[in-house]
């Protein structure tokens, strides 16, 4: 079906192709594992200049530094919480909404700068005492480099995260995926370069976000969106899109916390095998993640935020069961192949130049425990974005904390017995408690859609933001 209606249009219509969720989920998957194909390509080429010595250390420090600041202002978050403001602005009209993104795109900017500039100064002692205090002195100085060059990609980031929303809120799902796919692509290119070093790899990591952010501009367009700046903090829809951001951008925070809870585990030893073999291990055990959670997530959470904003609960229930059921069917076999074949990958893939079969040992280890939780990943994945749909980012976040707490005290307890191993483990455990708290969570939500929809038929439906919404214009085009 979806090969059939991009055969039957145009090219120069690809763009604005609404898609369903099952659709856009075969999109971003198809995106993640272009994404995941180059990535494995950048980390062969990465491994085989740089092994898993001090340099990998350090740009593996640097990246979960940097990454975890951009998460924290510019990452998923943003998007998912402007989505249903999006959505809410589209019943007035397309006005409307390039009024909110420009006014929601002007502070962000003036948030990101500062703060970029902030991380540049704040990277040596960051790095020593929090991301990797078992690193030494001299790779702790080059990490705080490469934080530096990495932190440029706030800006670009911010814009991104923007502007990706007014595609997705509509279900135009091809010019996002597109830029998913094209990732790593500049940092190949540098990495292919005769003279290439640790830093020119991080510049190549500024090219792959600035392609991300001009791929949207042929959306952009069709939409009409003239982006100037603009200020207004009192906009309902912006003041909306806040009270969502930020509980989600500390959540997701929190989450990028966790990968530096791992660093830091894995850099208690005194070696840089157990970063650079945690980093190989979840650059795989990441991709079924990606392409069982996150696909299916993004794809369906605009259907789910225009359920939400109907207020119509049984809709809601069966698109999150429909994601939810899909996801865990799928990121189980995708386990079971990883457990079966994962070795054979490792050394197929990553075994040459400084990467050993020692290397290969450890990370197909740590591998094979994180493959036991990734049906419970991806449940947590979808259920928080299920809730953000709903207008409450709060609860994710409490269960983020509750998963943060107990993954630190888990692998507090462990490293002594288990070393580097103790990350898998922890992430496995502190999955099961969120992924708890979030179910629990989203039944009571739904009771409460319920009880709303009791006094839908007298009274007119309210918006996320307490605005009322237009019932006769629909938040979203109808899934094919």
């Amino acid at each position: 079906m979806l090969f059939h209606r991009l055969w039957q249009t145009p090219l120069r219509a690809w763009p604005t192709i609404a898609f369903s969720t099952s659709e856009g989920s075969l999109l971003f998957m198809a995106a993640f594992l272009v994404s995941a194909a180059l990535g494995v390509a950048r980390q062969i080429l990465f491994n085989a200049r740089f092994g898993i010595g001090e340099e990998a250390a350090a740009l593996y420090a640097a990246l979960r530094l940097s990454e975890t600041v951009s998460t924290l202002i510019a990452g998923g978050a943003l998007t998912n919480a402007l989505i249903p403001y999006v959505l809410l602005a589209a019943r007035q009209s397309n006005d409307a909404v390039a009024v909110l993104i420009n006014r929601i795109l002007t502070l962000m900017i003036v948030i990101a700068v500062p703060i970029m500039l902030a991380l540049g100064l704040a990277a040596p002692p960051l790095l020593r005492w929090i991301v990797a205090p078992g690193l030494d002195a001299t790779t702790q100085a080059l990490a705080a480099l490469l934080t530096r060059i990495l932190a440029a990609e706030l800006v670009i980031q911010v814009a991104y995260g923007v502007l990706s929303a007014v595609l997705i809120a509509r279900g135009q799902f091809l010019l996002p995926a597109l830029g998913i796919a094209m990732r790593n692509t500049f940092i190949i290119i540098t990495l292919l370069l005769p003279q290439a070093t640790i830093i020119t790899a991080a510049i190549g990591s500024l090219g792959d976000s600035a392609v991300q952010l001009l791929l949207l501009i042929p959306g952009l367009l069709h939409h009409r969106i003239q982006l100037r700046p603009a200020w207004r903090l009192s906009d309902p829809l912006v003041r909306g899109t806040l009270r969502l951001a930020i509980p989600g951008a500390i959540s997701g925070t929190i989450n990028y916390g966790n990968a530096i809870v791992d660093t830091a585990i894995a850099s208690l030893g005194g070696q840089a095998a157990g970063l650079g073999a945690v980093h190989n291990a979840l650059l795989l055990g990441h991709l079924p993640q990606r392409l069982c959670g996150t696909a299916i997530g993004q794809a369906a959470y605009p259907y789910l935020a225009a359920a939400a904003i109907g207020r119509d609960r049984l809709l809601f229930r069966q698109r999150w069961l429909w994601a939810t059921g899909a996801a865990a069917a799928l990121a189980t076999l995708s386990g079971l192949a990883l457990a079966i074949g994962g070795r054979w990958l490792i050394r197929i893939l990553f075994e040459r130049g400084a990467f050993d079969s020692a290397a290969g040992d450890l990370t197909f280890a740590i591998l094979l425990i994180f493959a036991v939780g990734l049906p419970v990943y991806v449940v947590v994945e979808i259920t928080g974005r299920a809730l953000v749909a709903l207008g409450d980012a709060r609860s994710p976040l409490l269960a983020n904390i509750a998963q943060l707490a107990s993954r630190i005290i888990v692998a507090a307890i462990l490293w002594p017995i288990a070393g580097v191993l103790a990350v898998p483990i922890a992430t496995i455990a502190s999955s099961v408690i969120e992924a708890a708290i979030l179910g629990n969570v989203l039944l009571i939500r739904l009771r409460a859609l319920a009880e709303w929809q009791t006094v839908a038929h007298t009274e007119p439906t309210i918006g996320l933001s307490g605005m009322v919404a237009d019932t006769n214009k629909p938040a979203i085009a109808p899934e094919q």
